[in-house]
């Protein structure tokens, strides 16, 4: 176990109902390209006890989705462009990580590449939260996503806005999740949303957006213990470890990464790059 852990904190090394009405995009200009993680969204078994947690990091709530007077979705943030979207799990559900969504500029755009590769995905449309959305199953039935910021949303009117200075890292920059077989995911991504394949280290297979060289999305086997990897930069160890020991937080640290689990076992990478 400690093995696996150890690898995969080296790899740190490398939605609601929708309006089908049509949307604009404010980069309609620019080529289209992926920017970015926006969110990674989790399922979890206690909304109050994961959000304890992550403001204990120092990440504030700044708005929800509630139906009859139930949270239905949290939006935990990290800063301007990424947040973790927490889902509480009804009865009988498990805690799971449920998708990846990354951020594109001029999303409209991408949409006829995507699908001239091959990709089958309904048109781009406006989201709950008021950003544009395309969302689809991936090879293994599992949710794909990518948005686009727009003017007026819940994410855009909080701009600047629930940046506290405790936050113990600012950046996601890797998401790691099992699948049944992470080598077809990886290629999925290359050849049909243009990803670049980033190799395979420590038995997870790598990838990340052609345009942007600091996101990567990499893909274990089912047999990893692992649930859900999130890797963060800009941390120092020793500093970290201490803020994290001041706020009551368990942290054991493998080469020169601190890792924490958050309270439904999934594991948490800061490092210094």
């Amino acid at each position: 176990m400690k093995k696996r852990i150890a690898s995969l904190a080296l790899l740190s090394a490398m939605v609601l109902p929708v309006s089908h009405a049509q949307v604009v995009s404010p980069s309609a200009a620019q080529k289209p390209a992926i920017v970015g993680i926006a969110h990674v969204a989790i399922r979890v078994a206690d909304l109050q006890a994961s959000r304890a947690f992550y403001e204990k990091l120092g990440f504030a709530q700044p708005f929800e989705i509630t139906k009859d007077g139930k949270v239905t979705e949290a939006f935990i943030k990290l800063n301007d462009r990424q947040y973790l979207e927490l889902y509480p799990a009804d009865t009988g559900q498990p805690a799971a990580f449920l998708h990846v969504c990354f951020e594109a500029v001029n999303l409209p755009g991408l949409y006829p590449i995507y699908t001239a590769n091959g990709v089958v995905a309904p048109p781009v449309r406006k989201a709950g939260a008021g950003n544009m959305l395309l969302a689809w199953k991936g090879p293994e039935g599992q949710t794909e996503e990518i948005t686009e910021y727009l003017p007026g949303s819940k994410h855009s009117n909080d701009f600047g806005q629930h940046l506290g200075t405790e936050r113990i890292a600012t950046h996601l920059v890797a998401a790691v999740v099992p699948m049944k077989n992470p080598g077809a995911t990886a290629e999925y991504f290359i050849q049909k949303m243009n990803f670049v394949d980033g190799g395979v280290h420590e038995g997870a297979h790598v990838t990340s957006p052609a345009d942007e060289k600091d996101s990567a999305f990499a893909f274990l086997s089912e047999s990893s213990p692992e649930r859900l990897v999130l890797v963060f930069t800009g941390v120092k160890e020793k500093e970290t470890l201490q803020k994290l020991k001041e706020r009551g937080i368990s942290a054991t640290v493998q080469h020169h990464r601190v890792l924490v689990r958050d309270p439904d076992g999934n594991l948490l990478v800061f490092t210094l790059r």
